[in-house]
């Protein structure tokens, strides 16, 4: 027989930390698709550019501090604040290093290949072109360490929200295998829009450093794994222009 339910909103019931780690997702979520998206930045500020690579890089500049700032610090307060916990249960800790460099040190070694063989495919390699600055980000050693340096904020706010805030956070009420795939189910879902190629790319990204991070219980060999993947291919595309 099945229970009666009361009231409308009875199936929203729930503990409070809980509802509020829930509600805080989607609320971030949101706000970093829509407010704090690189299209945001060129529909406030496009039409005062005359060069287009100039706009090009300060809206993926903009896009790169959004995600340190939607991602990692409004997560970060949400804890402290919020929650009253300590971040490093977040996976913001060392962890164990030993283990985390040993897995970057494959890392490095194998993604060159994968990542050559994906900038061949001619629709992989034309999203970057169009929309990325590449052959300004690649015009010099001094560009390319300056587009680095932009691109980490990025990397650092989406492993935390995603292997850390979520990860850590979702693991607690429903264990890692859930946690995994919820996250992967996000990531996956925010690379939508990008070659198909990239979006499956990130299925098994997902899988691998959610494992990654809990092995190590340290979010920065995801992070560094990630940066390291983006310079790479954005280093490899430009090579197609």
């Amino acid at each position: 027989m099945v229970a009666k339910i009361k009231s409308f909103f009875e199936p929203l019931q729930a503990d409070k930390k809980y509802a509020a780690f829930f509600i805080s997702i989607i609320l971030i979520l949101v706000v970093k698709i829509y407010e704090g998206d690189a299209s945001f930045y060129v529909a406030q500020f496009g039409d005062s550019y005359t060069d287009q690579d100039m706009l090009q890089w300060h809206m993926w500049l903009y896009h790169h501090v959004a995600s340190l700032v939607v991602f990692c610090l409004i997560p970060i307060l949400i804890i402290t604040v919020g929650f009253k916990e300590n971040i490093l249960n977040y996976g913001l800790g060392i962890g164990d290093w030993k283990y985390g460099l040993g897995a970057l040190l494959v890392a490095f070694i194998v993604l060159p290949f994968l990542v050559f063989r994906s900038s061949l495919n001619p629709e992989h390699a034309s999203y970057y072109i169009n929309n990325f600055p590449l052959i300004k980000i690649t015009s010099s050693p001094a560009f390319f360490g300056l587009w680095a340096l932009t691109y980490l904020p990025h990397y650092i706010g989406w492993e935390f929200f995603f292997r850390g805030y979520i990860g850590f956070g979702f693991k607690k009420y429903h264990g890692a295998f859930m946690a995994i795939m919820f996250q992967t189910l996000l990531t996956a879902m925010m690379h939508i829009g990008k070659p198909e190629a990239e979006t499956w790319a990130a299925v098994f990204g997902g899988i691998y450093l959610g494992l990654l991070t809990y092995r190590a219980n340290s979010i920065w060999y995801a992070v560094i794994f990630h940066w390291y993947l983006g310079l790479l291919n954005t280093y490899l595309c430009s090579l197609q222009v």
